[in-house]
This record gives C-alpha cells, sequence and structure tokens, in this order.
C-alpha cells in the first residue's frame, strides 16, 4: 500500500513538474492571467448568461486549461472584428470566439491543435423554402468577419449579403423579416434556432471547417502550452463532453 501510495505522489509531483515548466517558458499580456477576445454572441461556443458571464463550450475548455498552466482566464468582450484585431494589436494574448482555421489567418495568429468540426448551414423562418439551390435568390444575413460572409459574397454578390456586426443582431434582422436568413455555423445555428421559435435549420454543401484558438503571433510557447492540455483534454473526451453539454441545453 505504501509503495502504491507513493507511486501516485511521484505521478502527481512529475505532472505539476511538467505543468510549471511549461508555465515558466511562456508569456502573456499580464502576468498570471491568459487574456483573450471574444464576441460573446455565439452559442453554444460563448455567450452572457444573465449575470453577464461568459459561458458556453470555449470557456469551460479555456477554465480547465487555465486551471492546468495555473492562470487566470480574462475574457474582453466586443465584436468579431474587433476581437480577430486584438491579439494582433496586443490587447489580447488570443481571440476564443468559435475561429476558423484560414490560411490567410495563419499570417495573423499562430493556431492550436483544432478541436472541433462544422459546417456552414442556412437558418431560415419555417415557411420558407429556402436551400443551397436558391440561396442566391435571396437577402442573406452573415456577421461581419466570418466565413459565411466570404462564402455568401463570393457566390452570390454583396448586393444580396447584409453583414451585421452581431449574431444576435442579425438574427433580430431575421425575425423582422429584413433578410431572408442567415448563413451561420450549423451549431450556432441551431442553438439561436432552439432558442427563437419558427426558424428551422437547413444544411449546405460547404466543406466542413476547424475551430482553433487564434494565438498572437510569435508566441509559440503560448500555443505548445496551451496545446499540450488542450490535446490531453481531446485524447480522454473532456472535449466531446463538453460539446455535447452545451449543444444538448
Amino acid at each position: 500500500m505504501m509503495k502504491k501510495i507513493v507511486a501516485i505522489l511521484c505521478a502527481m509531483m512529475l505532472t505539476l513538474t511538467a505543468v510549471s515548466a511549461l508555465a515558466a517558458d511562456f508569456t502573456t499580456i499580464e502576468a498570471g492571467k491568459l487574456t483573450m477576445s471574444t464576441s460573446p454572441d455565439f452559442p453554444p461556443f460563448e455567450n452572457t448568461d444573465d449575470d453577464g458571464n461568459i459561458i458556453g463550450i470555449e470557456p469551460d475548455l479555456i477554465a480547465l486549461i487555465c486551471e492546468k498552466l495555473g492562470l487566470e482566464p480574462n475574457w474582453l468582450a466586443m465584436d468579431f472584428d474587433s476581437a480577430l484585431l486584438a491579439p494582433q494589436t496586443g490587447k489580447a494574448d488570443a481571440v476564443v470566439s468559435g475561429v476558423t482555421v484560414r490560411e490567410d489567418r495563419k499570417t495573423q495568429f499562430d493556431f492550436t491543435t483544432s478541436y472541433v468540426s462544422i459546417h456552414q448551414a442556412i437558418v431560415c423562418k419555417e415557411d420558407k423554402d429556402i436551400t443551397m439551390d436558391n440561396l442566391g435568390e435571396q437577402t442573406i444575413g452573415v456577421q461581419n468577419g466570418t466565413t459565411g460572409q466570404i462564402y455568401a459574397v463570393d457566390d452570390f454578390g454583396e448586393d444580396n449579403v447584409v453583414a451585421y456586426n452581431t449574431y444576435s443582431v442579425a438574427f433580430l434582422a431575421l425575425t423582422n423579416d429584413q433578410v431572408d436568413c442567415i448563413v451561420v455555423d450549423d451549431l450556432v445555428g441551431k442553438a439561436y434556432a432552439a432558442t427563437i421559435p419558427g426558424l428551422k435549420v437547413v444544411e449546405t454543401t460547404y466543406e466542413a471547417e476547424e475551430f482553433a484558438f487564434g494565438v498572437s503571433k510569435g508566441n509559440t510557447a503560448l500555443v505548445e502550452a496551451i496545446n499540450e492540455v488542450l490535446e490531453g483534454l481531446i485524447a480522454d473526451g473532456t472535449v466531446e463532453e463538453i460539446i455535447l453539454k452545451h449543444s444538448m441545453n
């Protein structure tokens, strides 16, 4: 029994030493904190509760990562375009806001390991017959800076697309018939459709996208530290559990 206890204690010490070593290697804008920009109108990935706390899939993941790295999460809420700029201008260590890994963004951030795949979807009113075949005939709502905006503009032209700073405003426009539909990440579309009566989600043929955290360019040590924890959470099923928990709420 004593040997077993000693072995457990040794294993715990090795884990703590490894995490401490990681923490010693990287720097953050504010010592002891991981400062992250986000647009918290993106359920189930991040949104605010009645008390103004930022909750969702990514806050849960970040809380576990920060706990392992001995850091305190520090969230900066803003619109999505501004959230993307924050790490590039030294205002945040990373953008954590349902960010799709794209080649153009790799020049702006050092991405962590991706943790989920999503697809673009169409959200419209239940009495509308909108599909990929007639999407170009619709007025399409999108959020500024998103992949959905890029796809919609590239495929159907700017005249058919109305961009909003936040999805909450975009969905308000949809309910008020100011747009015919919204192109949005599928899990986010399902979250809004579940809370706004009379909406449905339609699949698209767009390719799958990968979400990751975009760390300020050049902070390789921070990326490596986050990845060591994140990859462990993926391997042991924790990430999947968190995604399912928030997706089914």
